[in-house]
């Protein structure tokens, strides 16, 4: 992979900045390769290509479609588990499988700590409580970390029956066209066309990356600031100064939007740890920088069943 590969990357995201809710990264599917052309100044036909080769070596294999927990009266929560080795977080991924409400956990090496983060819905603190105590009993140590409110722009407060089938056509068919959704929703190609664009902007569900897809060699690299400093142009500064570097949108780090405000992140290759060091050093000289936090993604897991009970309960209510 180059540097024009990870712009590649950088651009299925909405506006060009990286999102992750749930920790999952946020993809547009209505960016078209011919869009991606104009902006990184290849051919149509190239990006098609860098994107095929990409597909092949596992790193984009399919998307996915998670649906907004709001839809269902719900918000996400986020609990740390520290463990020693990747058999503890294998482990710990397969007893999340089968324990109710979870969503999704990644394993994390967080400034030499290694921990896997479980996110989880949950429509009342006592279901709050009850998952945290489960998680707490599934983790290697019995320790746990939080749980802390995961923050995702709440959805639209009301579907109608056609929404909610489309919503499961895009489950189930997440890289199907306008055409099968319409198919599958029982409903004409021009309403589907204008729902689907409807339901993504109200942010009723997004696409990301199949859970089958390779981890990417990135390295989440958040930045603290200093009291008085500026958010706006500290990014201003590292968008100019860091090549490569893969801005994460305000809103797409899962945190209250004050202590959003006090930070700036964003995405860098790892494939050279050498040249990543000179990129902290690089960070921490501009002006407002305090310290340069890093994190890198070692494995993740998606648990679907409680989303899916709770669209086909709509589906049938």
């Amino acid at each position: 992979m180059d540097a024009v590969d990870y712009e590649i990357y950088r651009r299925l995201s909405p506006d060009g900045r990286i999102r992750f809710w749930a920790s999952r990264r946020v993809i547009d599917p209505r960016i078209s390769a011919r869009q991606i052309a104009e902006g990184v100044g290849l051919s149509e036909a190239g990006v098609r290509l860098r994107l095929k080769n990409l597909r092949a070596q596992g790193l984009l294999r399919g998307s996915s479609v998670t649906l907004n927990p709001s839809l269902f009266g719900a918000s996400i929560v986020v609990a740390e588990v520290p463990v020693r080795s990747p058999r503890e977080s294998e482990r710990l991924f397969r007893d999340l499988a089968v324990a109710d409400g979870m969503v999704f956990a990644r394993d994390l090496l967080d400034e030499e700590e290694r921990k896997v983060q479980v996110y989880y819905a949950a429509d009342s603190a006592g279901a709050t409580a009850r998952r945290t105590a489960l998680v707490r009993r599934l983790s290697p140590s019995g320790e746990i970390r939080g749980p802390t409110p995961y923050v995702i722009p709440a959805g639209p407060s009301s579907l109608s029956r056609l929404d909610w089938r489309l919503l499961d056509a895009f489950r189930r068919f997440p890289d199907g066209s306008l055409g099968r959704f319409a198919t599958e929703s029982r409903t004409s190609a021009r309403t589907a066309t204008r729902r689907f664009g409807a339901l993504l902007d109200a942010r009723a569900c997004w696409w990301s990356h199949s859970p089958e897809s390779e981890e990417w060699p990135l390295a989440l690299l958040t930045i603290a600031l200093e009291e008085s400093a500026d958010a706006g142009a500290v990014a201003s500064d590292v968008g100019r100064q860091i090549e490569g570097w893969m801005p994460v949108a305000p809103d797409g780090l899962g945190l209250d939007p004050d202590r959003a405000g006090r930070t700036v992140a964003g995405l860098v290759p790892v494939d050279r740890p050498a040249a990543l060091e000179r990129v902290v050093r690089r960070l921490l000289t501009i002006d407002g920088a305090a310290n340069v936090r890093r994190t890198f993604g070692l494995a993740s897991a998606t648990y679907p069943q409680w989303m899916d009970e709770h669209l086909g309960a709509r589906l049938v209510g």
